[in-house]
């Protein structure tokens, strides 16, 4: 099943669904309901607005398998119109923000990246960030910085063309982030490649830094680290939250527990995702949380365990992997979990592997014996 792709139009009060399919992209809007949602509506990851009245519905351009040609960047004669497009706002989640100086381009390459560190002036990274990115033409996305670390997924404008073009596009854009920031942000997790899509399917409006208390909200009391300018108390170790395994270790472990007949190595797999998620696709034998906001988490999360030994193997997934940074330090340092397992790059890097692979049901791969474990569709969020 395609990823849904989920963004929100705020001038319209709109919600916008894009499916992607093997030859084309789908685009349909839905207007808001006031009042009940009903089971054909979709909600908004930051509220409990209901959409379910269609108001259009349309069949954008083909999509072949383009990949990337070219990386441009703003030349200095041009930069002045580029900055002529930036806005700044102050205080604790200021804002450096800008409209993207070239909308015509016919792709562009999905990536996002995270890493929990230690950072002591969030606002000067912030705007050194900012300011090397306003120098690549087109993109668009957002960037959170807080004292813990940094939150980014971004839309890279490309081309189009030839076979490793991608690779080398991306290789540019992590030296101009690396460059930039005073700490290496993939030096952890290597970047996390999305979907190469059509110009014309909407992601983000604009290219947008700012910081924040956080870079992912939890509701947790403690979220920060020892030594950084934040207010809150240090609890939770980010780097203490589980073993990660890649996409092959994790579709080999999720194998071998549906195989076994012991308690002990079978353990139990959570989606950590809100309940209009997993609702679209999650993995076989996944028990979801069932949540509206990733702050809700922690409550269920003790339910879902209670009555588990210690030992026993707590796998934990979410879209790409961020969220489960958080709740692998829980299982661990609040409720005592010693074997916790959480899936590199998420979803994303999971349906990313299988599909290079060719399990059943991803395209014209040559292992046709061997089937994906993942069930559904998946939602990517954009603002």
């Amino acid at each position: 099943m395609s990823p849904l792709l989920l963004t929100r139009s705020l001038k319209r009060s709109a919600v916008v669904l894009a499916a992607l399919t093997p030859s084309a992209v789908v685009v349909a809007a839905f207007a808001p309901v006031s009042g009940g949602g009903g089971s054909h509506g979709a909600q908004t990851h930051r509220n409990t607005c209901h959409f379910q009245v269609p108001i259009s519905i349309t069949t954008v351009v083909s999509r072949p398998g383009f990949l990337v040609r070219s990386y441009a960047t703003i030349s200095d004669d041009d930069k002045s119109a580029a900055t002529a497009a930036v806005s700044t706002t102050s205080g604790s989640s200021a804002v450096r923000s800008m409209k993207p100086t070239q909308t015509d381009l016919p792709y562009f390459q999905m990536v996002s990246f995270y890493r929990f560190v230690p950072i002591s002036d969030p606002a000067s990274a912030r705007d050194a960030l900012f300011d090397a990115l306003i120098k690549i033409d087109g993109i668009r996305g957002t960037a959170y910085l807080a004292t813990e670390g940094i939150n980014a997924q971004f839309a890279v404008p490309t081309t189009g063309g030839e076979d490793g073009a991608v690779e080398s596009t991306i290789q540019r854009f992590t030296e101009v982030v690396g460059d930039a920031l005073p700490f290496d942000p993939f030096e952890i997790n290597a970047i996390n490649y999305g979907d190469l899509v059509d110009s014309t399917l909407p992601t983000f409006n604009r290219l947008i830094v700012r910081t924040r208390d956080a870079i992912l909200r939890s509701g947790l009391e403690g979220e920060g680290y020892e030594g950084t300018s934040s207010d809150q108390s240090t609890t939770y170790d980010w780097d203490h939250a589980g073993r990660e395994l890649t996409p092959e270790e994790w579709d080999t472990d999720l194998r071998d527990a549906a195989a076994t007949s012991k308690k002990e190595k079978k353990g139990i797999l959570l989606d950590c995702r809100n309940a209009y998620e997993s609702d679209v696709g999650t993995f076989s034998d996944a028990v979801p949380l069932g949540t509206d906001s990733f702050s809700e988490s922690w409550d269920v999360l003790k339910d879902k365990v209670e009555g588990m030994d210690k030992s026993e193997p707590v796998r934990i997934f979410c879209t790409g992997g961020i969220r489960c940074v958080k709740v692998g330090a829980y299982l661990k340092q609040e409720l005592g979990f010693e074997d916790v397992r959480r899936l590199e790059h998420g979803i994303v890097g999971y349906e990313r592997w299988s599909k290079k692979l060719g399990m059943a049901g991803h395209g014209d791969g040559s292992d046709k014996n061997a089937e994906s474990l993942w069930r559904g569709g998946e939602i990517l969020f954009f603002k």
